[in-house]
């Protein structure tokens, strides 16, 4: 299918799954981690068994099929290097298949499209003689969470602070950049803000193909994350999805939706005797299983107050019965009451009560007053740095850390507060060593204590270990000061553009 710039990037991705579903028909599908999340967005592994799929596994090096399927859909979410073709090449030998498709969903890193047919034909017609392999370029990389929003998953992986490693990160977001250009058939220009956006801009035009002369133009910008770290710590965001990742625990493997209960709303009552409808029973989320809404669209680009009156009139209009139409304060409990309609338990209501219900989890949230308090601290450490010297803010802020249990704050919250003053603070302004290696001790000491709390992202990140111990907590707190201190000179870059 031809694309262009005025397609939404939704629809690019529905129909890539689609595409997909047409070779799922009596295959054994392997999916990777970023694949899956895509999935998630787009349908499910319901769309999958739908389309006749004998099962859905992870993509791993210790996963296998039924010794009977001849059939495999292998589908990769990230640009194929010598680390996917290598897992792949094992589930391949686990298996006893005779047909292979393999589904390249963001492009090529260090594979061409022969090079790779090449290498699972060996495997394929050591077992078949007839055995066929079949590479295709899919776009599922996409992953859409409304019409003016979507992400690519595995660039999740690409850390904050890449300092000299461009060359083990760069080929792969250029990659990605180039598969999606090609897609849409666009002319483009690159803007870099930031080293590692100009990295990767400069590799990009290295490896771009010479676009259609008719092809629409578009511009992109690349930003550094580093550079405008505040607005991802802010508290006081007015975008209701924030507050939602803020206030609710994260979907297992994603890095796109939350989670609520782990109780479905909805059986497919087609699979519930199959051992695979434990596949389909997914927490409570935003991602919508049956068919859009837009209420993530609202989230995006609505306050909470009218988030909460469009909600209100939305289900108000579907109710089968009379309902107050005046009042004065919508309240999650309003939104509960109304949504206990039976009109609101078919399939064709599903998505949308599932995800008023996890907006309604959020504001009665017991960590809503943590954060308004985050907000409240984060505004007046911000006041006193232009009032006071700069190591008074780090002795206000190592007491934090050591009061944190009194006050009901969570270490992640105040190492969130850390990042937003260092993002603020010009460079002309000196951070006493003195302090800052206290304020460093205080963190290691914190991390310790505090070990088991951790989020998964925190002790993987900056820890490391499974098995906490105060030197490599200390460690890591040095690492976390040392990302701080890139965080506060990273806007010298801007000094070029004065």
């Amino acid at each position: 299918m031809a694309f262009n710039v005025d397609s939404p990037f939704s629809v690019m991705a529905d129909w890539s799954w689609n595409e997909v579903c047409k070779y799922a028909r009596e295959a054994a599908v392997f999916l990777d981690d970023y694949a899956a999340e895509s999935l998630h967005w787009h349908g499910g592994c319901v769309l999958l068994y739908r389309a006749g799929a004998k099962s859905v596994k992870e993509l791993s090096s210790f996963e296998s099929a039924n010794p009977k399927d001849r059939r495999c859909l292998l589908v990769i979410g990230k640009p194929v290097d010598d680390l996917t073709v290598a897992i792949v090449q094992d589930v391949l030998n686990n298996s006893n298949f005779r047909y292979c498709r393999f589904v390249a969903g963001c492009g090529f890193e260090s594979y061409s499209v022969e090079k790779l047919e090449n290498e699972l034909c060996k495997i394929i017609s050591a077992k078949y003689e007839d055995g066929t392999v079949d590479v295709m370029d899919i776009p599922i990389s996409l992953t859409c969470l409304s019409p003016s929003l979507f992400l690519v998953p595995h660039l999740q992986d690409i850390p904050l602070l890449i300092e000299n490693n461009y060359e083990a990160y760069v080929p792969k977001i250029a990659a990605t950049l180039n598969n999606i250009f090609n897609h849409l058939n666009v002319k483009h220009d690159l803007y870099a803000v930031g080293p590692l956006s100009e990295a990767v801009s400069h590799h990009f035009s290295k490896i771009q193909k010479t676009s259609n002369p008719e092809s629409s133009r578009v511009n992109v910008i690349l930003i550094d994350r580093i550079v405008d770290m505040y607005a991802v710590t802010d508290f006081a965001s007015s975008c209701p999805l924030d507050k939602i990742n803020m206030l609710l625990p994260r979907f297992p493997n994603t890095c796109s939706d939350v989670a609520v209960i782990t109780e479905p709303l909805l059986q497919d009552e087609k699979y519930v005797k199959h051992s695979i409808n434990e596949q389909l029973e997914v927490p409570m989320c935003l991602a919508p299983t049956l068919k859009p809404t837009p209420v993530v669209e609202w989230l995006l680009t609505k306050t909470e107050k009218n988030l909460l009156a469009n909600i209100r009139t939305t289900l108000t209009e579907k109710c089968s019965g009379p309902i107050k139409r005046t009042i004065s304060r919508i309240t999650p409990h309003i939104l509960e009451t109304i949504l206990d309609d039976e009109k609101f338990n078919s399939k064709e209501s599903i998505d949308l009560k599932q995800q008023i219900l996890c907006i309604c989890a959020a504001l009665k949230s017991p960590n809503l007053s943590k954060i308004e308090l985050a907000q409240n601290i984060g505004k007046l450490l911000l006041q006193n740095i232009s009032m006071e010297s700069d190591s008074d803010i780090l002795i206000q802020v190592s007491k934090l850390f050591k009061t944190r249990k009194d006050r009901k704050l969570t270490i992640e919250i105040l190492l969130c507060i850390l990042v937003q003053l260092y993002s603020v603070v010009d460079e002309d302004i000196v951070m006493s060593e003195e302090y800052q290696i206290d304020l460093e001790n205080v963190v290691g000491e914190a991390f310790f204590e505090d070990f088991e709390y951790l989020p998964d992202y925190i002790t993987h990140d900056l820890i490391g270990n499974k098995i906490s111990t105060l030197l490599a907590c200390q460690q890591a707190a040095e690492k976390f000061l040392f990302i701080l201190k890139q965080i506060k000179t990273s806007r010298q870059h801007f000094i070029q553009y004065r």
